[in-house]
């Protein structure tokens, strides 16, 4: 794979070089970037593709083009963007989903994040909050691990699905806290939330965006933020540090990737182009406006941020068991 990467490589940036040539030295893109989201159109994810094929479109004066390639949890689509050739005109919308927990759930993972792919930029991050149904009674994190430090039975915590972000930060909130609990999972967040809200489940860690109106309408709970400082939208909700449980920290990313092998020089422009278009008013609005902290990340502090990830999450995985089928 190495060698084939090296190959592809050394081909793009020849056909860039005769292109340039041909035309004069003309810059790059000299025609519409496709931009792959490995997802199914709606969703947090998708709207944040578009938001981001929106803004680079008007930084590089070429369409920028979101495909859908949703299936087999991101695989379908890392894989087609893995495989595309690497001249820049393929990038790859992820999150850590894809990028940095399939390496450790699934053992003949067609890709390998580090390898067959070039780190563009990071684009953001938002937090997950705890949140307890009113019917629990549970008012705070230390109410509730004294509650379950009590009890017989312990808590259940619902979660979008198996492996989800959602899944993964209980169990990581398990263990630092040392929380003994019973996971519910749904298909997806609103399932999740609707049951914790109903009194069915008793507990979860949701994405901001999904939970807040649930909170300031009090039919949830907010007994923690998981990110390390307070959020904006919940500014009286402490974080799960503060709340007691020292040093937790859990968020959901998003980054660009290209194909490995991909010029430098268009790594670089297409990471500029990515901080001048978070830098705007309007689009940090409307992420925020989405749960996501708008913030853009270089490609060699994203690709450090990949790999830290990937070991974060590959030990919570380990000690919990958790497997796919």
């Amino acid at each position: 794979m190495h060698g084939k990467n090296a190959l592809r490589a050394l081909l793009a940036g020849l056909a860039l070089a005769l292109g340039a040539t041909a035309a004069g030295a003309a810059p790059y893109p000299e025609r519409p970037v496709r931009l792959i989201a490995p997802i199914a159109v709606g969703g947090l994810t998708d709207t944040l593709a578009r938001l981001v094929a929106s803004g680079l479109a008007d930084k590089l004066g070429q369409p920028v083009v979101v495909e859908n390639k949703p299936g087999a949890g991101g695989i379908i689509g890392m894989e087609a963007a893995a495989q595309a050739a690497p001249d820049g005109y393929t990038l790859i919308l992820v999150y850590q989903g894809v990028a940095a927990v399939n390496a450790s759930l699934y053992k003949n993972l067609p890709y390998d994040t580090r390898r067959d792919f070039a780190p563009v930029a990071g684009l953001g991050n938002f937090p997950l909050v705890l949140v307890a149904s009113p019917a629990s009674g549970i008012q705070s994190v230390g109410a509730l691990l004294e509650r379950a430090g009590k009890q017989a039975k312990a808590p259940s915590y619902a979660s979008a699905g198996n492996a989800t972000t959602s899944h993964l930060t209980m169990e990581l909130f398990k263990n630092a806290s040392g929380l003994q609990a019973l996971h519910v999972p749904y298909k997806g967040e609103g399932p999740a939330n609707t049951d914790v809200a109903g009194g069915q489940v008793d507990i979860a860690f949701s994405s901001l965006a999904s939970v807040a109106p649930l909170v300031k309408s009090g039919r949830l709970v907010a007994l923690g933020i998981s990110t390390a400082e307070r959020s904006a939208v919940l500014p009286d909700v402490p974080t799960i540090a503060q709340a007691g449980v020292a040093g937790f920290e859990a968020v959901g990313w998003y980054g660009l990737l290209a194909p490995a092998g991909t010029p430098a020089e268009v790594v670089a422009k297409l990471s500029d182009a990515v901080a001048a278009v978070l830098d705007q008013p309007a689009i940090r609005a409307k992420l925020e406006a989405l749960g996501v902290n708008a913030r853009a990340t270089p490609a060699a502090d994203f690709g450090r941020q990949i790999d830290a990830e990937t070991e974060k999450w590959r030990a919570v995985i380990q000690t919990a068991g958790i497997t796919l089928d």
